[in-house]
Parts: structure tokens; C-alpha cells; sequence
């Protein structure tokens, strides 16, 4: 094959990855192989996939999968017929405008249609933005611009992260690959320039994502990239030899996506990026993370020892520039952008440099505490927010840690003195009070009691609905130590605040477990036998009782017949 890519070089065809491709294709015949490179339906500055593997049509996301097997037999989308006019400019300094306006029309929308051949519109956007991001003026078309910052990054998600991708067949499949690949050779033109293209590096970041469901509906291709090994030799940065994955990896090529890495390194991609890191403006925490991510995800699958090489002096910029951030920076609302960057630099240090991953935690942490010190609403949101995602494990930081974290720092009585005021913070606050409900201290319990004396009805009534969220996760001790403040309150509160007492109690005896409804219980019952009550009032103490035992309480068969014998009882007393 050797020889023959020479002849092919002499000829004129001066893309050794295309002409590897043409011979690999025709069976190394020189022949064919100048006819398929002379082909007008390609463009020499492309990979080009095999004839058997590309798709016959364009792809509709929501059809039913007999709808996607009859637009297989579709030869040609019937945008692809536009006026040569249209077809020239594809090759010029102008970007292909009409092809991205029809494509706006069919990705924003339920019924979302995206073209997966070269030929039609999704493809052709890419290459003329990427003839476009060669010369430097990509982001001087608005089109062009809208197309990489707000198109692009929809339109992959919906081929990358869809659930409906388990069910395309394989030549959609081959299809979305082909996308891909395309698009990585535009973000690696594109990285040729100021600014960041933030939005196209976050596209990127989920081609590179192992986990994504594209490449787990795909992680068994075989690795067919021998071009790439050729052409890269020591700049080779993607695995390309099984006998180099973990055992517990050897089962799993993800050959997919260790072409498109290397593709990306072919292209310059990885010296394009690196340049972005001594861009004259100082990068901000959002371009920090969106240049670090894209390896971050798939970094199991890389050398080591190369990546190292190449980045870790930019982890080392990233670092020093979180531990330097002032207050100001965290009162900014894309201040979140600060934490993505952490957990990123801590993905990372987990692979590449396992003794710092605590320190990462740390920084994480110390950050996360002067934020949600701060009286601004959004520093306190921001931390609230990432509070969150740390309880809902998507920072891979442990539960137990972030538990112990929060009890120790007093976390909670810090967020409780942000805007209670607000609906959408009180349900962030909700998220932290249940999850270290069972270990809430005592003077919390008092402190979050205390906060209603003076406030407005509005702010009470959100301040008692974390009460009955946390308490319903409450131990005996923990709810018998509330059941003090609410036997206090009820006996000197007017009746309106009497009213929600025993609403809080009701939420309580409905989501608690059967040990703490019993309690729940005998407080109503108390409440509802004092002398001289409303009859509103006690009419809504036996509707709390009733709900208690009628919403998911059929198994307190127990329960339920000792109260009946205490009703009965007490019946046949006031008879008596």
C-alpha cells in the first residue's frame, strides 16, 4: 500500500489520510482509488467513511424505527437540491447560509430532523465553517457564528445523548460518526484564534465522554485508525493496542472513540489548544474548564504520560487561578462556571495525579465555605446549587464526607440566613435540610424554630415546610426535642399560626416512619382534647388524624387497631 500512496502523492492527492482511506477502500486498487479521489461528491479535505457504511438519508429523531427503515430509502434529502449557485459557495470564503437555515427549521423542534450525509445540509455546515475557522474569519458570519455557539452544541447532544440513539440502525450510526468527525476538525480549525469557542469545546467534551450514550451504545467497534498510528507516531496520544487498556477495559474498544481523539491530534487540535492558554486576555473559570474537560472525560483511554506532557502545566494555571480567586469573583451569577473547573481538575487528578485528589477536595470545599459565607444572593444560590449536585452525588466527591463537611462547617444556619423570601432558594435549602436531616444537631433543630418569630406569614409557612421535611427523617429523640417547640407555640400563638401547627404535624405523621406517627398521633390526640377548642379547629386535628393513617399507612395494621381501641374507649367515657 506503501508504494501506491506514493503514486497517489505524485499525482497531485496530497492528503495521506484520504488517499489510506481511498486504497483501504477499493483494495488498494490505484485505479479506483484515483476515481473515488476525483469523485465531485467529496471533498479532499475530508475522511471519508465507506460507501456501505454511510447513511442513504437524512435521520428524523422521533420516528418510530419502520419510519427510520423508509427513510433509508431515500437517495437524496431533498434540501440537497439546491442552486448550483449554493453548491459553489460551499468551496468560497462564504458560508453556506441557506443549508443552515433549513437545519435551524428541523433541529429545534419535537420532531427534530437532523441530515447525517456530507452532502446535506448538517455536513455541509460543518465543512464551510470549517473552511471558514481555517482562514480565521469563522465568527466574522453571524450565521456562521450562530451555527457553532447555538446549533452545533443542540444539535450533537440530541445524536450524542438521546435515549432513541440504542435504536438507530447501524448505518445511522456510521452516519452520526461521520458528524463527528467532521466536527472535530472544526473545533481543532477553530481553536486556531481567540476567543475560546467555549461552546464548541463543551460539544467536544461530550464526543470525548466515554459515558455518553452514543458511545455506549458503540463502545465494541473496533479501533480502525492504523492512519492515525502512521501519521502521529509519537504524538499518538489515544490507545490505539488493547494490550494497553486495563483489564477491566479490554472488553470495551471504544475504537470510535479513540479515532476521533487522534483525529483531533492530527489536526493540530491539541497545539491549537494549548495556544488558546496564552491568549493575552486573562481566561476566565468557563474557558478554564471548557479547554481542560473535553480530555478530562475520556482520559482513561488516553497515554498517560503524554497527557501529563501536555497539560500539566495548564492544570497547574487552573489551580493557581481557582486559589486565587477574590470575593468579587464569587458573586458573579456564572460563578458556578468556578466549580465546574474543580470537579474537572479533581476528574483529572484522580487518573494522572491520585495523591492530590483530597487537596482537590479541599480547594472544592474551602471555596464552597466562602461562598455560602457571603451575604450576596447569588454567591449564596451558586453554593446552594452545587451544595446539590454534591448530595446527588454528580461531583463523585463521597456522601459520608459531604455529610461530615456540612454538620461541622454549620452549613445550615449559614444558607438559612440568605433570602427565605424565595421560593426557589427555599427549595435548594429543602435538598441540603433532608440530607443531613438524621444527623441535624439540637441547636439547628432551635435555630431554624427561632428564625419565624417576627417574619412574614409567607416566610413562616416555608420556614415549618422545611420543618416537615426534615423532621419526617427525624429519630425519636429528634422529633420529640420539635414536638417541644410546637407544644410551646401551641399554647401562647394566635389561631391562625395554631392552624399551621397542626398542618406541620400532619406532614410529619404522614411521611415518618411508624414509630414517629405513633408519636405524631398522641400529640393530635392531646390537641385535640383540651377543653373549650374550636370546633374548625378540632374538625381539622381528626382530618390530620385521619390522613395520617390513610396515605400509605396500610401496613400500621398494628397501629391502626390500637387507636380504634383508644377512640372506642374514650367514647364510651364521655358516654359514661
Amino acid at each position: 500500500m506503501e508504494e501506491n500512496m506514493e503514486i497517489l502523492e505524485n499525482m497531485g492527492f496530497i492528503d495521506r489520510e484520504l488517499n489510506h482511506q481511498a486504497l483501504t477502500q477499493t483494495g488498494n486498487d490505484i485505479g479506483e482509488a484515483i476515481v473515488f479521489l476525483a469523485g465531485s461528491v467529496f471533498f479532499n479535505d475530508d475522511f471519508i467513511t465507506p460507501n456501505e457504511q454511510r447513511p442513504t438519508s437524512i435521520f428524523t429523531g422521533s420516528l418510530t424505527a419502520d419510519q427510520i427503515e423508509q427513510q433509508q430509502n431515500i437517495t437524496l434529502d431533498k434540501t440537497s437540491n439546491n442552486s448550483s449557485n449554493e453548491l459553489s459557495m460551499e468551496t468560497s470564503n462564504t458560508f453556506t447560509t441557506n443549508a443552515f437555515l433549513n437545519l435551524e427549521n428541523r433541529v429545534y423542534r419535537d420532531r427534530w430532523f437532523i441530515p447525517l450525509k456530507r452532502e446535506e445540509n448538517l455536513g455541509r455546515c460543518l465543512l464551510s465553517a470549517t473552511r471558514l475557522a481555517i482562514d480565521g474569519i469563522a465568527d466574522q458570519d453571524e450565521h456562521c457564528k450562530k451555527f457553532m455557539e447555538i446549533l452545533i452544541p443542540a444539535a450533537f447532544q440530541k445524536l450524542q445523548c438521546s435515549d432513541r440513539v440504542n435504536s438507530w440502525p447501524a448505518t445511522v450510526q456510521f452516519g452520526v460518526f461521520d458528524m463527528m468527525q467532521l466536527l472535530v476538525d472544526l473545533i481543532a480549525a477553530r481553536l486556531a484564534y481567540s476567543p475560546v469557542p467555549t461552546q464548541l469545546l463543551e460539544t467536544l467534551a461530550i464526543l470525548f465522554d466515554h459515558d455518553s450514550v452514543f458511545q455506549q451504545k458503540n463502545k465494541n467497534r473496533s479501533y480502525d485508525g492504523s492512519h492515525y498510528d502512521e501519521q502521529l507516531g509519537e504524538r499518538l496520544l489515544a490507545k490505539s493496542s488493547l494490550s494497553s487498556f486495563s483489564d477491566s477495559n479490554k472488553n470495551e474498544q471504544y475504537g470510535w472513540l479513540r479515532e476521533i481523539i487522534n483525529r483531533f491530534v492530527l489536526k493540530d487540535g491539541i497545539q491549537h489548544l494549548k495556544r488558546q492558554f496564552k491568549s493575552e486576555q486573562p481566561l476566565t473559570a468557563l474557558e478554564y474548564n471548557a479547554l481542560l474537560s473535553p480530555f478530562a472525560q475520556c482520559i482513561d483511554y488516553l497515554f498517560i504520560d503524554k497527557y501529563q506532557q501536555l497539560f500539566s502545566e495548564h492544570t497547574e494555571e487552573a489551580l493557581n487561578y481557582v486559589k486565587n480567586l477574590k470575593e468579587e469573583d464569587f458573586k458573579t451569577e456564572s460563578a458556578s462556571s468556578i466549580f465546574e473547573l474543580l470537579t474537572t481538575l479533581r476528574k483529572i487528578s484522580s487518573v494522572v495525579w491520585e495523591n492530590r485528589v483530597a487537596q482537590m477536595e479541599e480547594l472544592h470545599f474551602d471555596i464552597l465555605l466562602k461562598m455560602v459565607t457571603l451575604s450576596n444572593f447569588n454567591a449564596k444560590m451558586n453554593s446552594l446549587k452545587e451544595l446539590s449536585k454534591m448530595i446527588e452525588n454528580r461531583r463523585s466527591i463521597p456522601r459520608d464526607i459531604v455529610s461530615k463537611w456540612i454538620i461541622e462547617h454549620s452549613i445550615l444556619s449559614k444558607v438559612l440566613e440568605g433570602d427565605i423570601d424565595q421560593i426557589q432558594y427555599v427549595e435548594k435549602v429543602r435538598t441540603l435540610v433532608d440530607f443531613i436531616a438524621p444527623n441535624i444537631l439540637k441547636e439547628d433543630i432551635e435555630m431554624i424554630w427561632k428564625m419565624q418569630h417576627g417574619r412574614s406569614l409567607a416566610t413562616v409557612d416555608h420556614l415549618l415546610s422545611l420543618i416537615a421535611s426534615a423532621a419526617t427523617k427525624f429519630n425519636l429523640e429528634q422529633l420529640n426535642y420539635l414536638i417541644g417547640f410546637i407544644d410551646n407555640s401551641w399554647k401562647t400563638e394566635t389561631i391562625p399560626i395554631k392552624e399551621k401547627l397542626i398542618e406541620l404535624l400532619g406532614a410529619i405523621g404522614r411521611g415518618c416512619q411508624e414509630d414517629s406517627a405513633a408519636r405524631v398521633l398522641e400529640v393530635l390526640w392531646d390537641m385535640a382534647h383540651e377543653d373549650q377548642l374550636h370546633r374548625s379547629m378540632l374538625d381539622h386535628l381528626l382530618h390530620c388524624h385521619l390522613r395520617v393513617f390513610s396515605e400509605g399507612r396500610s401496613y400500621y395494621y398494628a397501629l391502626k387497631r390500637d387507636y380504634c381501641r383508644k377512640c372506642m374507649t374514650d367514647l364510651q367515657r364521655n358516654q359514661g
